[in-house]
């Protein structure tokens, strides 16, 4: 069994240092580490190795500075490593990094290639769906176990945000991992440095013919993002509950829906909204793109899966059903549609099946991607795509050289809205396309609503102190009709499962209030609430680090405020 795992460097997050001046990182003071998901991969194709036999091989695309990942996966147990390192490819964006490793892919001929879900400074998740494409290799992505049966077969299964999915995927194949595929193991001291075995390939060896500046996407501009919280001690519970009473409801309450209007039909260009799976982010996006489109002249279309029911009042001139739309099926219709109909910009859901099929069709077409973006424009024509990056303290604003202008957008960004118009509805038929065998589909429990909808959220952090206790929280976000999400330490210790992880391994978060109990308030978790609206802290400690991002403080044990709070507002 040849395994290839793609690597890659990168900056330590909670260690990044911006310069002022020039809102760029001071690289030179950054610690510079394997990508965590990425080492989780090496792990995996290690530990594949062990139980079937045959070579893991490790490359990364980049400076000479990150033959050093290299030497920690060769010491992991690796057998082989390679660094393409070539001034040629300075400035590689997504499509181009893709480009050069479905090179090697086609080079290697392995029959299982590897990498993490998405690199840390990115978040880009593109990167694995794109190889792939490109390399011609089936792909699931952010896969959470992985079983090789035969020389033929496997079973994987992926993390979704409702749940996991299991699938049967014939040999050859890619997969992205997710954090929960394994534990990587510790590399005792005693071994010793391997950086001679380092096999160092320029651009000619890797047999791709693009270089950097063929890059799709532009990065125009960046903006440091501040902490714009300063936090208010409250003394009583009294005024907790009035707090949280007036959040989610009433004035500070925004409505279900917000009405809107749709631009004229039959407009020379037009955008289109991608709705797999998620219709309420469809609603979100095309809102949004509806007010774009009367402000600069362009009509909406809808793509998805959906009934005609469940999209009455969205913001679209029209909305094309595909029956029988598996994601390859339903990709490989969005790019005969791009062909053939010239969309101006198509926008996507920032979910696991949107960055698949996003991935899908911008490396079919040869297209810029931006993804998880947290805002869009419209500027002399051009999509302006807004995305955070090094877990949000940074937004980088993005343009696309290639058109149309693709971008996939966070869920709960934008608000939701409803027109009162008859959207004209079609259904397309296709034959039914899959790449691999659905075998199960497995939900999280109903006490846990998904994050990514959530106008509020109640976080839990170790001060709740055992599992026990979050039955307590259950109740109390059963009144408030609000989504529980936790630390990376509580998902680890099994209290509440790994789709309500908040933080830089986990989901970033916009609730409009985010209640946070007992979390101790680590760079690594408040880099997913920096979009929440207004944030409640709850720590018996004073100076605990969560009330620097915190609007609302509350000294005081956890499960007393969850007890308390709760009898106040069943009253």
């Amino acid at each position: 069994m040849n395994i290839l795992v793609f690597v890659k460097q990168i900056p330590e997050i909670s260690k990044i240092q911006f310069d002022p001046a020039t809102n760029r990182i001071k690289r030179d003071q950054v610690p510079l580490i394997i990508n965590p998901f990425d080492k989780r991969a090496v792990e995996e194709g290690i530990r594949q190795k062990e139980k079937h036999g045959g070579q893991v091989t490790v490359v990364t695309m980049g400076p000479p500075s990150a033959s050093e990942i290299l030497n920690s996966s060769l010491r992991m147990g690796a057998d082989r490593a390679i660094l393409i390192s070539d001034p040629v490819f300075a400035g590689a964006d997504t499509w181009v990094t893709a480009k050069v490793l479905s090179s090697v892919v086609t080079k290697l001929k392995p029959d299982i290639v590897l990498l993490g879900k998405y690199s840390l400074d990115g978040e880009t998740s593109q990167i694995p769906p794109e190889v792939a494409v490109l390399s011609r290799y089936p792909f699931k992505t952010s896969v959470s176990k992985l079983d090789i049966i035969d020389a033929k077969t496997a079973i994987v299964e992926q993390e979704l945000e409702t749940g996991f999915a299991t699938y049967r995927m014939t040999i050859p194949f890619l997969v992205s991992v997710s954090e929960k595929i394994n534990r990587a193991r510790f590399v005792s001291p005693s071994i010793p440095d391997m950086s001679s075995r380092i096999e160092r390939w320029s651009a000619p060896d890797t047999g791709a013919s693009v270089k950097g500046s063929d890059s799709p996407t532009v990065v125009e501009s960046t903006e440091r993002v501040e902490s714009f919280r300063s936090v208010k001690i409250l003394s009583s519970m009294n005024e907790v509950a009035e707090l949280v009473k007036k959040s989610i409801s009433g004035e500070a309450a925004d409505p279900p829906f917000v009405s809107g209007e749709i631009p004229p039909p039959h407009l020379e260009r037009h955008a289109v909204v991608v709705s797999y799976g998620d219709t309420r982010s469809a609603f979100e996006v095309a809102g949004k793109l509806s007010d774009l489109g009367l402000k600069h002249s362009f009509s909406v279309v809808a793509l998805g899966n959906d009934d005609k029911d469940s999209i009455q009042g969205m913001r679209c001139n029209r909305y094309i059903k595909l029956n029988n739309a598996s994601i390859k099926g339903f990709s490989e219709y969005l790019v005969e549609y791009i062909k053939e109909k010239k969309p101006s910009y198509v926008v996507f859901p920032s979910s696991v099946e949107g960055r698949e099929i996003s991935s899908y069709v911008a490396a079919s077409l040869s297209l810029g991607l931006t993804a998880d973006c947290i805002n869009l424009d419209i500027q002399g024509g051009k999509l302006i795509q807004f995305k955070p990056a090094f877990g949000g303290g940074m937004v980088a604003r993005i343009t696309s050289k290639s058109s149309p202008g693709m971008a996939s957008v966070r869920p709960g960004i934008f608000p939701l809205s409803k027109g009162s118009h008859e959207i004209s509805y079609d259904e397309v038929d296709l034959s039914s396309s899959f790449q691999e065998e659905p075998l199960s589909r497995e939900y999280v429990s109903s006490e846990f609503r998904p994050l990514k909808d959530a106008k509020t959220i109640i976080g839990i952090g170790k001060g709740l102190v055992s599992k026990e206790n979050v039955v307590r929280v259950i109740e109390l976000a059963d009144i408030l009709n609000a989504s529980i999400g936790g630390s990376r330490p509580v998902v680890d210790l099994n209290w509440i499962p790994r789709q309500q992880q908040i933080g830089l391994t986990g989901y970033s978060i916009s609730p409009r209030l985010y209640i946070a109990l007992g979390v101790s308030g680590h760079d690594n978790h408040v880099v997913g609430i920096r979009y929440a609206g207004t944030v409640i802290a709850v720590n018996k400690d004073p100076a605990a680090q969560i009330f620097k991002f915190a609007d609302y403080g509350y000294i005081g044990d956890a499960l007393q405020f969850v007890e308390d709070l709760t009898g106040m507002l069943r009253r």
